[in-house]
């Protein structure tokens, strides 16, 4: 099916990120295109597992032409979340097309326009595209030795819901991610045990200072330079958080922005989670090495410079929780030789345009100290401001 109209722009995902560039393109005078791949909007947030809150907090959250209402308290849960994403299409004034996933998208240099065709066969046409599907878009789960002889249940994070299904079964978290930390926690009320399978020692901060959300503080701390930021953070770490080795969490060998810059993994900011820890409600090991049936070997310690081969031990799991990552399938979707890294992350963000490439943008890519929900806030507007520019003349 080819749909003739050629747009003047195109957005790929009706998420948080996808809907705030349909706010401020449509503010901008355009009547943009969103395509979005699940049923309904707001479906990725409603998938997400029961008792989610955004620690990014309320006032640090708001999107453009939405703000979470007083009764959201100081920290939106998720089906609050579900509910302003729901209603920014009527409140900006844009549709949202869904059950569309989009399966290439490529730049026709001869006519100047941007192709997208979906997975049924549709075909789009528009003269620009903002790619909004996000980072977290395919789930990932390691290959691990002996992963398929597993007798037990592997699900990914990504499809963990209730921490009361697994009442009374022994369950391996695996990942030092915040999601991991929070499944893991909220697992303590309802398992018989709960171990988490770290690889590299997580950064670990207060969710609020004071009430104040940490993301609040980050907006601040960007301004100043880096070596400051990475002493400031140490000693909240220090005074804040205290020294886990003694439960299994080492401090990290890297500073918070060094370790940031290199997995784009923002600090654990679950205040639950290190109570847990020192409680012994949740047990650290270190990664998975090989599995065998019901029994899967785990370093016994995570590895650290003072200690790289720690030994094994033999677990018995019933459920093993892979917090362990997503791939962007960019590479595969986006027909721009170049464009992404060798992580398969997009080499461009916000209004940043890449060589070959006219008016392709990516908006939602980045999650800083500051907050991602606020980053796309600005970079829709941006964004919107730049294709204003560009496309106002035709």
């Amino acid at each position: 099916m080819n749909n003739s109209a050629i747009h003047d722009v195109a957005v790929v995902g009706a998420g948080p990120a996808g809907l705030s560039a349909a706010h401020e393109l449509t503010r901008a005078g355009f009547t943009p295109l969103v395509l979005e791949r699940t049923p309904a909007v707001g479906d990725v947030w409603r998938r997400h597992y029961d008792g989610l809150r955004l620690n990014s907090g309320r006032f640090c959250s708001a999107l453009p032409g939405s703000k979470f209402p007083l009764s959201a308290g100081g920290w939106p849960s998720r089906d609050e979340v579900v509910a302003l994403l729901e209603n920014m299409p009527a409140r900006g004034g844009f549709t949202v097309q869904t059950c569309i996933e989009v399966e290439k998208i490529c730049y026709d240099r001869e006519r100047d326009v941007w192709q997208i065709t979906s997975n049924d066969g549709q075909q789009f046409e528009s003269r620009a595209v903002i790619i909004a599907a996000g980072v977290n878009r395919i789930p990932v789960i390691p290959d691990w030795e002996g992963k398929n002889t597993f007798t037990g249940r592997i699900i990914h994070s990504a499809l963990f819901k209730r921490a009361q299904d697994y009442a009374d079964k022994h369950v391996l978290v695996v990942g030092s991610g915040n999601s991991s930390a929070e499944i893991a926690s909220r697992l303590t009320q309802y398992a018989s045990s709960v171990t988490l399978s770290v690889r590299t020692p997580p950064q670990l901060l207060p969710k609020h200072i004071f009430g104040i959300p940490f993301v609040g503080m980050g907006i601040v701390l960007r301004q100043l330079p880096n070596s400051l930021v990475d002493s400031i953070l140490g000693f909240m770490r220090r005074t804040m958080i205290g020294d886990l080795s003694a439960y299994g969490l080492p401090s990290p060998a890297l500073s918070t922005l060094k370790q940031y810059a290199i997995n784009n993994v923002v600090p654990i900011l679950y205040g639950p989670f290190v109570d847990d820890v020192r409680a012994g409600r949740i047990r650290i090991v270190g990664p998975i090495q090989t599995i065998s049936g019901g029994t899967v070997e785990v370093l016994s310690a995570v590895p650290t410079t003072q200690n790289s081969s720690p030994g094994t031990t033999s677990l018995q799991p019933d459920v093993i929780v892979a917090g362990t990552g997503f791939r962007t399938g960019f590479s595969e979707l986006i027909q721009v030789p170049g464009i992404t890294d060798e992580k398969g992350k997009s080499k461009i963000v916000g209004d940043q345009e890449f060589e070959g490439a006219p008016r392709l943008y990516f908006i939602g890519q980045v999650n800083p100290l500051s907050g991602q929900l606020r980053e796309i806030r600005l970079e829709a507007g941006k964004i919107a401001h730049k294709l204003r520019r560009q496309l106002g003349n035709r």
